[in-house]
């Protein structure tokens, strides 16, 4: 009886991460590396958005020369829909890809700095499908964007 009770969390955070199942988008694949966007983690926090996401790496990759080996990257994005910029909340690199093996690093942002993203790139289509669900939810959307967001769920 005892060693139940001592599984008890375990069980529970298994059972907790079962029922709040990541439903993964892809945004962006090329053979170096992808971006998956979790639709289930697309919520309004005030007056921005957040998602999950997750950089996958087909080579380890480093935060300076050779700090922090990862294959993945996890990312609480703040996005903010109205001036085009998104920032990081939150962030794990992962020794494996797709978010897995072990942490080599984790954060929080103390305050979310904004940025807009460069052009075409992975967060360039994350900003434009949370920003897609924030048109479909609540009618967000740029001031100077005449374009249709992608707004599937």
């Amino acid at each position: 009886m005892k060693k139940i009770f001592m599984n008890l969390p375990l069980i529970f955070a298994i059972a907790a991460g079962a029922a709040a199942a990541a439903d993964w988008e892809v945004l962006t694949a090329v053979p170096e590396q992808a971006m998956l966007l979790d639709k289930n983690s697309i919520h309004r926090d005030g007056s921005v958005w957040k998602a999950w996401a997750v950089q996958s790496y087909k080579q380890t990759e480093y935060l300076g020369e050779p700090v922090y080996p990862h294959r993945s990257r996890v990312t609480l994005y703040e996005v903010d829909c109205k001036t085009g910029q998104l920032g990081y909340a939150a962030w794990s690199f992962q020794s494996g890809e797709l978010g897995g093996g072990t942490t080599v690093w984790a954060d929080t942002a103390r305050g979310v700095t904004y940025f807009p993203p460069d052009a075409d790139s992975s967060e360039a289509a994350l900003l434009t499908r949370v920003c897609g669900v924030a048109l479909a939810r609540d009618g967000d959307r740029l001031a100077s964007d005449s374009r249709p967001y992608a707004t599937q769920e």
